[in-house]
This record gives C-alpha cells, sequence and structure tokens, in this order.
C-alpha cells in the first residue's frame, strides 16, 4: 500500500492540545496529555474514594452510637422492670405475713396498692393486692379490686399446681372491660398442715410500662417491647390494636434466646414490618420476661443521610472544579516559560485549595485579604466571587452577620496570620436559617518560614450539633426520671467510690451529693450494727457474682440506722448500679405489731369469758379460759378437734349450724344452750364473729361464750311469772269471744226483723212512728253488731286465733271499692275524698278482707272526724327498685293531742272522753287495723297534731309486693267533692 497522507505514514507528527483565543499554539504529545488526564481522573477518583470511606465511617460510628445507647436502654428499662416485680413480690410476702398474723386493733382491713413511681398517668405499677381462698374467690383485695375470683387465671392454677412456694409471674390477663391487660406475681398460701390454702398476688398494670415506653426518646420509628418467654406481648412502645386484643398475635416475629445468652444485638431487617433497623433483646434476670429496643435507620441515619447529599454535591463540586483548573492549566501549557513563576504560585493555591475536605473553603492573605474563594463560599456572602477578592474577610454579613462574630472573625485570622492554627464554632445566618459551622484557619508557610497564605476551611454541623442536643436531652430526661424516682439510686465504680447519686437517696441517708460523692460504699455501711456483717458480704457479693438482692443496714448522717431493701448490679461499663429503699418504718411497724399482738392476748386472758378461736370446718385452733372448770375438756384435749367430736351430738350441731351461718352471711350469731362442763350443769351464752381475712391461711371465727346460769335461773321465775297473767288474759279474750258470739245470734234477728218492718213485707205498719221506731231499732242493731264484731276480731286477734286467707290481690280496686262506700258518708259530712293510685301498681300478696277492713277503718275515722269543707287525700307510693309500698291517708280534721297519740291504737282507747261522747265508737277499730297490718309484716304509723289533721301510713314490706316495672306518674283514679 503507497503511503499516502491518508495513512499518517510518512507525514509530520500531528499535535494534541487545546487552543484558546489570544494564546499562542502549543505542541504537547499525546502521550503527556492522556497522563496528565489520567492523574486528573486518579485525583478526582481518589477524592471520591476518600469522601465514600468517611461517609461509611460516619455510618458505622452511627450505627454504634445506635447500639451503644439500645444496651444502655435495655439495662436500665431492665432495672425499671426487676424494681416494678420485686416490689410486687415484696407486697405479697408483706401481705402473706399479715395473713398468718392476727390484726392489731388499729387494723382497718384496707390495703393500699403500692403506686410506684406514678409516671405517667397516674397509673399505679401494682394496681391490686388480693388473697383468694382455695377454690379461688377473692376474700381480700386493697387498691383497684375488680376480681370476685381468681379461679380460672394462671395466677390462681399455677401456684396451687406448683409443689414449691415460690412466685409465680402469670401469663396476661384482663380484668374487666376496657381497662388493658395485667400480669400478676403470685405466691401459693399454705395451710397448717401445709397443703394448699390459696394464693396471695399483686396485680400490676401492663399499662404503666406501655406508657412509660412511649416516653422513651428512641425516635418516631423506633419501638420498646416487654414480652415473657412463651411469646405474650406484655407492653408496645407504639399501641398496636392486633396486639391490644391478643398479646401472642406477634410471638413468631420475637427473637429467640435459645442459646442461653443474656443479650442479643440484633441488626438488618425486622421480621416484625421488614424495615431496617439496630437494637438490641435483653433477658430480664431472673424472670421469664425479655426487653426488646428497635431503632429505625431511618430515625439515627437521618443526619448521616442529610450529609450524605452534602458530600455528593461537594465531590461533584470539586470534580468540576478539578475539571475546570485541568482545563485551565491545559490551556496555558504552551506558555510555561513565560508563566512559571505563576504556574507554581497558582499550584499552591489549588493545591491548598482542593486538598481540603470542607464543604466551605477559601485562600486568605496574611493582613486577611480573600485570595480565593468556591463556590459554596461566594453563596454564603451571597455575592460573585469579584466582588468579594482582595477585601478583608470580616466585611462580609453573609459570613459575620453581627459585630460580635466579626470581631472573633478578625482575631481569629489575626491569630492564625501570626502562625497559629485556629479553629472555633460560630452561628452563620442563611436563606435556610441558622446554621451552625466549624470553622478552622489554618497558615501556609513559604521556604523561608513566613506565612504566605492561610486556609479557611468550614463544615456545616447543624444536623450533628442538634443529633448532640437531642442525645443531652434524652440523657436530662434519663436523668430527671432518676431524680424524681422515690427510691435511691447508687453508682459506684470498680473501687467502690460513688460517681452519681439522685436526689432520693441524698435525702434517704441525710447527705448531699457532694458528701457521697467523696465517699466509698463501705462508709455507708453500718458495720456495728448486728446486720453490718451481711452488708459488707452484700456488696463482695455484687462485685463477685455482679448482682446482689436483700436488705442491708446503712448509716444516716445522723448517726441513725436504717434498715434499706438494696437491688444492685454490675453494668455494662465496669459501673455498679444500686437502687435501695428505706425499709426502717415497715419493719419498726411489723416490730409493734407484734407487740400489740402479745397486749390483746394478754387483755384476752384477763377477760371473764371464755374465747374460741375456730376455722372454717369447726376445729378448735386457739382457747382462752381463765379457768378450765367451764370447758368440756381440757383446752389440750380440745385444740384441733371438731366442735362435733368435743360437744354432745345435738350441741355440736347446733354450734356448727352457726358457725356455718356466720360463714355464709358475716354476720354474728347468737346462741343458748345447756351444757354439763367440769363444775357441772350451767347455761351459756355464745356469740361468733368473723375474723378478718387475714388472720390467717384460711378463714376463722372468734367466739365468746358467757356463763349466764344465774340470769336463765331468774328468767325461769319471771316466765313463770307471765306465764300465770298470760292465762288469765287468754281466760278474759275467751270470755269476750263467747259473749260476742253469744250476743250477735239475737242481734242477727233484731236486725232481720226491723228490716222487715221498714219494708213492710206482711202490711202496713199503720202508724209512721212504728216505721220510725223500726228504724232506730235497726240502726241501734246495726251499731251494737259492729262493736261486736270488732271485740270478736279482737279478741281472735289476741289470743292468736286470726288466720290469713293470703293472695295476689288488685290494690287498686280493693282502694276503689273502699273508696265508694266511703264517698256517701264524706258527701253528707261535705268532705272532699281524692284518691290517687299509680297507673301500673303492683299487685299484692295479702288477704283482702284484712285490708279492705284496714283501708275501711282508716277511711272511715279520716272522714268521720274531719270537719265540713275538709279534705281527705289517698296516696300510694310507688316502690323503688324492690322496696316497701306504703298507703298513706291524710286528712285536714280535728287532729291528736300529742299525750292521746301515744295511746290512740290502744283497744278501747279514744282521744278523749268528749269525742267518744260526740262521735261515738268502740276505740277498737286502730288497735285491729295495726294488728292485721303487723300480721302481714307490715306497720301502721300516725302522725297527727291538734287543729292540724292527721296522718296515718300503712306499710306493706317489699317481700309482698310483686316485682313489675312502676311508673312515675301518679293520677287521679277518682275523686269525691263533696263541699258545700
Amino acid at each position: 500500500m503507497p503511503d499516502t497522507p491518508d495513512h499518517g505514514i510518512g507525514s509530520p507528527p500531528r499535535s494534541f492540545g487545546w487552543r484558546f483565543p489570544g494564546s499562542k499554539p502549543a505542541t504537547v504529545s499525546k502521550r503527556v496529555v492522556a497522563w496528565r488526564i489520567g492523574l486528573l481522573a486518579a485525583v478526582i477518583g481518589g477524592f471520591a474514594l476518600v469522601s465514600y470511606e468517611d461517609l461509611r465511617r460516619a455510618r458505622t460510628r452511627v450505627e454504634e452510637d445506635a447500639l451503644r445507647q439500645s444496651r444502655n436502654l435495655a439495662i436500665t428499662l431492665e432495672a425499671d422492670v426487676l424494681n416494678t416485680i420485686r416490689s410486687a413480690e415484696q407486697s405479697v410476702l408483706a401481705l402473706i405475713d399479715n395473713a398468718y398474723s392476727p390484726p392489731s386493733p388499729q387494723t382497718t382491713g384496707d390495703g393500699a396498692a403500692p403506686d410506684g413511681p406514678n409516671n405517667p398517668d397516674s397509673i399505679p405499677a401494682v394496681r391490686t393486692l388480693l388473697l383468694a381462698n382455695r377454690d379461688g374467690s377473692v376474700r381480700y383485695s386493697t387498691g383497684a379490686p375488680s376480681l370476685s375470683s381468681v379461679g380460672g387465671l394462671d395466677l390462681f392454677l399455677a401456684p396451687r399446681a406448683a409443689k414449691t412456694s415460690g412466685f409465680h409471674l402469670s401469663v396476661p390477663f384482663r380484668d374487666g372491660e376496657g381497662n388493658g391487660w395485667r400480669i400478676a406475681v403470685s405466691r401459693r398460701l399454705p395451710s397448717a398442715d401445709g397443703q394448699f390454702a390459696g394464693v396471695a398476688a399483686a396485680i400490676i398494670d401492663l399499662r404503666r410500662f406501655a406508657r412509660f415506653y412511649a416516653t422513651l426518646d428512641i425516635g418516631p420509628r423506633g419501638f420498646v417491647i416487654l414480652w415473657r418467654s412463651d411469646g405474650a406481648v406484655l407492653a408496645n412502645s407504639h399501641a398496636n390494636p392486633l396486639i391490644e386484643a391478643d398479646p401472642y398475635a406477634n410471638a413468631r416475629f420475637l427473637p429467640r434466646f435459645d442459646d442461653g445468652e443474656k443479650t442479643h444485638t440484633l441488626s438488618g431487617l425486622s421480621p416484625y414490618d421488614g424495615e431496617d433497623r439496630v437494637g438490641v433483646a435483653r433477658a430480664v434476670e431472673g424472670l421469664p420476661l425479655h426487653v426488646l429496643i428497635r431503632l429505625s435507620s431511618d430515625d439515627y441515619l437521618a443526619s448521616w443521610r442529610a450529609d450524605l447529599w452534602w458530600r455528593v454535591l461537594e465531590t461533584a463540586a470539586m470534580s468540576a472544579l478539578l475539571i475546570a483548573l485541568a482545563a485551565q492549566l491545559l490551556r496555558h501549557l504552551g506558555r510555561l516559560e513565560d508563566t512559571t513563576k505563576a504556574l507554581r504560585a497558582s499550584e499552591r493555591q489549588s493545591q491548598a485549595l482542593f486538598n481540603s475536605s470542607f464543604q466551605i473553603m477559601g485562600l486568605l492573605s496574611p493582613d486577611g485579604l480573600v485570595v480565593a474563594l468556591n463556590q459554596p463560599a461566594c453563596s454564603l456572602a451571597n455575592l460573585p466571587p469579584e466582588a468579594v477578592i482582595g477585601r478583608p474577610a470580616w466585611e462580609f454579613r453573609g459570613w459575620a452577620r453581627t459585630p460580635e462574630i466579626a470581631a472573633q472573625f478578625r482575631h481569629s485570622i489575626e491569630t492564625a496570620a501570626a502562625g497559629q492554627f485556629v479553629r472555633y464554632e460560630t452561628d452563620v445566618h442563611s436563606a435556610e436559617g441558622v446554621r451552625i459551622m466549624d470553622v478552622s484557619i489554618k497558615p501556609i508557610f513559604d521556604e523561608a518560614g513566613r506565612v504566605v497564605l492561610m486556609v479557611t476551611e468550614a463544615r456545616d454541623i447543624t444536623e450533628r450539633k442538634r443529633f448532640e442536643n437531642s442525645l443531652r436531652e434524652s440523657e436530662a430526661r434519663l436523668r430527671s426520671y432518676l431524680d424524681a424516682a422515690m427510691e435511691g439510686f447508687f453508682i459506684s465504680d470498680e473501687s467502690g467510690r460513688y460517681v452519681d447519686v439522685n436526689p432520693a437517696g441524698c435525702q434517704t441517708l441525710g447527705y448531699s451529693r457532694d458528701e457521697i460523692l467523696a465517699m466509698r460504699v463501705l462508709d455507708l455501711i453500718a458495720r456495728d450494727h448486728p446486720m453490718g456483717p451481711s452488708s459488707v458480704e452484700g456488696f463482695r457479693t455484687v462485685k463477685r457474682r455482679g448482682l446482689f438482692r436483700g436488705e442491708m443496714a446503712l448509716r444516716h448522717k445522723n448517726g441513725a440506722t436504717l434498715r434499706a431493701e438494696v437491688n444492685a448490679v454490675r453494668l455494662d461499663n465496669g459501673l455498679y448500679l444500686g437502687v435501695t429503699r428505706d425499709v426502717t418504718e415497715r419493719r419498726l411497724a411489723e416490730e409493734a405489731l407484734r407487740a400489740s399482738t402479745a397486749r390483746l392476748t394478754a387483755l384476752v386472758h384477763a377477760l371473764p369469758d371464755l374465747v374460741f378461736i375456730l376455722d372454717d370446718e369447726g376445729r378448735y385452733r386457739e382457747i382462752f379460759a381463765n379457768s378450765h372448770d367451764l370447758l368440756v375438756l381440757p383446752p389440750e384435749r380440745m385444740i384441733g378437734r371438731r366442735a362435733e367430736e368435743v360437744l354432745p351430738d345435738w350441741r355440736g350441731r347446733q354450734l356448727m349450724a352457726s358457725l356455718r351461718q356466720t360463714l355464709a352471711t358475716g354476720q354474728p350469731q347468737r346462741m343458748e344452750y345447756q351444757l354439763t362442763v367440769q363444775s357441772g350443769l350451767r347455761w351459756f351464752e355464745a356469740r361468733t364473729q368473723m375474723l378478718a381475712d387475714d388472720f390467717g391461711a384460711r378463714p376463722s371465727m372468734l367466739m365468746l361464750v358467757r356463763d349466764i346460769t344465774d340470769r336463765v335461773e331468774s328468767e325461769e321465775r319471771l316466765a313463770a311469772a307471765k306465764e300465770q297473767a298470760e292465762a288469765a288474759n287468754r281466760a278474759k279474750s275467751a270470755f269476750l269471744a263467747t259473749m260476742s258470739h253469744e250476743l250477735r245470734t239475737p242481734l242477727n234477728a233484731i236486725i232481720g226483723f226491723s228490716d222487715i218492718m221498714l219494708h213492710e213485707l206482711f202490711g202496713p205498719l199503720g202508724s209512721s212512728r212504728y216505721r220510725d221506731y223500726a228504724r232506730h231499732v235497726q240502726n241501734s242493731g246495726r251499731h251494737l253488731l259492729d262493736l261486736i264484731n270488732d271485740v270478736l276480731d279482737m279478741s281472735k286477734l289476741e289470743a292468736g286465733r286470726f288466720t290469713l286467707d293470703e293472695e295476689w290481690i288488685d290494690l287498686a280496686e280493693t282502694l276503689e271499692s273502699c273508696r265508694a262506700l266511703a264517698a256517701l258518708p264524706a258527701e253528707r259530712g261535705h268532705v272532699r275524698l281524692t284518691v290517687a293510685v299509680p297507673p301500673a301498681l303492683p299487685r299484692l300478696f295479702a288477704d283482702e278482707r284484712a285490708v279492705r277492713q284496714v283501708l275501711l277503718n282508716v277511711l272511715a275515722n279520716a272522714v268521720k272526724f274531719t270537719p265540713s269543707g275538709g279534705r281527705v287525700e289517698v296516696e300510694v307510693g310507688i316502690p323503688i327498685d324492690g322496696g316497701d309500698l306504703v298507703v298513706t291517708v291524710r286528712d285536714t280534721g280535728i287532729g291528736i293531742a300529742p299525750d292521746a297519740l301515744a295511746n290512740i291504737a290502744e283497744p278501747f282507747q279514744q282521744a278523749d272522753s268528749s269525742i267518744a261522747r260526740r262521735f261515738g265508737g268502740s276505740g277498737l277499730g286502730l288497735s285491729i287495723s295495726r294488728n292485721l297490718i303487723d300480721l302481714h309484716g307490715g306497720s301502721l304509723t300516725i302522725d297527727s297534731a291538734l287543729g292540724q289533721g292527721t296522718t296515718v301510713r300503712i306499710l306493706f314490706p317489699a317481700a309482698r309486693v310483686e316485682r313489675t316495672a312502676a311508673a312515675n306518674r301518679v293520677e287521679t283514679v277518682a275523686e269525691t267533692d263533696a263541699s258545700a
């Protein structure tokens, strides 16, 4: 092939370079150009790699900080759970101690559930303390009780099935609609023979944990979970309707602890929601509980991701700037001979400017004039480069918004011009608001050691500061929780010196915080106390094993010794956390209770009565007797035996019946009986009383027995005298009944014959006077018959031979018939008669004839003793919620004097003799009416004042009233207006 210019063979070598307007041609070989372009690419790639590594390390630090925060928070939450559960255990132990000891006279029987920390929303940790019998029924509860039986709950079933009396942490359960889930710390109650007698339990409100976790600073998407080993979620920092309905709904998503480790570090995608998270799952020491803290990458990487975009923009800007500078260098490559010195200065400037990894860069002269700036610096000043270069840097408000910041900037520049490296933080105002900048000024020296340039670098650390402030706020909140805690929190180092203490700890021991921080743990132990050696051993135990729970004797500043419950644990950072609670007063109260019990026992021994304490099976548990002469057997032969085994058959059965009645109703029972004891045949009076639920492991009763032989003998003599008087009264009543019957027979004939004469059935009488005489005979006979009927009814009532013919009656109809009979006398006497009956009056179980007789007697008296123009009103009160039924008869009559009112319902009694002469009557109507109402189990009461009318109330007990809905409206059924 011939050599032609088209193929480049034999042609002169071509030049490769860039030619700019006004510049001279420059010839550069392709290899040199390629080398320079490769070097430029390597610089850009290295800068990008450094930025990438810096971002990766920053992300790793953020993730490590998130894990460290999770671990510390898990330790704190574990301590919170331990304190809550142990407080519940201590409450159960105290409840069991009181369950086996007799109460002091001041004991009210009301306990108070320990509130624990009332934050947040005033929900106590321990909601309820309760004691349950062996059948699960709750016999004692305090706090906010809502359970009457726990027989079907795990808190009862597990201790009952267990062979030991240790504590049991129950599965979650509900004790009411809408009240959330609960767990219980329960323990078995043994009887005297070691058998199961019930449980004692402290019920914990799980809402307290959920609301506490919701206050933690773990980011909007982070969550905290407390769960049992069986998969039941007990508390969640975020409300979850699925878990609220079923605590086991998300059991498959929970971490497993099959390897026996106490703490698991978790990272990656969460199986619960598929979100990238880090966190810690920690087992609660000694309990089947776990705490899980998961932080979302969206939360803890937010600041890092914000910084990422700035880094990308920075890298892109730096790459563009490097490319522009490289183009500028290639442009001037042909004039290297003329611009060598300028090229060296430009190279120093470019090297100083672009080797920095901060976002904002600039070059200053030693006198503070701006030599060069990058684009972010110009944007911050809100000026183009030509308006800034050559002028003092502190004059521009974009960088120094206030005179104080400008003065600080100028002083820093002068310090750097003297040869010192300067770094500080300052606030800068931009279009996005106030930003926090990390500013550094680094001097650049020439060969002679003089400062020739200063490199100013500034990085936006607003997000990092915000994260640091958030961390400080989180630590401040944790400190506020500790400061608000009622328990004392002490933190010590490996040498035993205190490094921190909360106010409750200082208040408990009486020392200031500075005084405690100058001490060691052993300095606060009261070594001269009997518990001193065990307290020192407890300190050594926590250093050796990392855990201690028990009581210690601590020294107060005033020299007193305190007894404190201490829970101590070793933290991951080598420090030790001790939580203390002052139990000195509780221990003193227990000692006072024992002393009070001793005094009570001495008092019982001083009583003249016999005192027996029996259990629910009728077995004698304790016997107090000053003399054994009144006992059937010596006390040692009676203890542990049932009453039916000690007393004669019918006496034992009688006593057991009274004990069972006391157990069933809780009400005291009384009985009298005759018994042969060691001193002979005596009469006794016994009274039973239920003892408090916390007296013993099972229900117990107190029985006081008093020798009443002398009283019974006196009563027998009085009874004989009474029998004689009653016999005479019965003879009188029999005589009246016989005479009334004998008199009524001829009176019926007189009334009948006078009626025939009045109606002239067998022909006219002749003179009209005979008709008047016959009417007088008839009226007198009927009046006499009414008197005899009253006497006969009274005699039957007094003799106890009056029987009721009871059935369900319509009281409204009965009232209407009585109103119709009383209407004629009311019209004659110009009296207004009103009867008001409710529209839905329930039926009454009674003797209709007796009720009619009572109503007629009361109405007749009201009409008879009410003057012309007066009123008689009848009202029926509707029973509410199964109450009594009351019929009220109210008049505006002459009334009854106070001295006559007390005896007005006695037989043959009227207000006074003048009334008897004016109105007539035997005085038996009210007495008969009251006795008839008494036979129905009700009552008849009379309220009256002379000249102000009379009110009679007839009450029928609720047991005789039909259970139907009653209307509240009352309407008038009938009204008789007999006004003149």
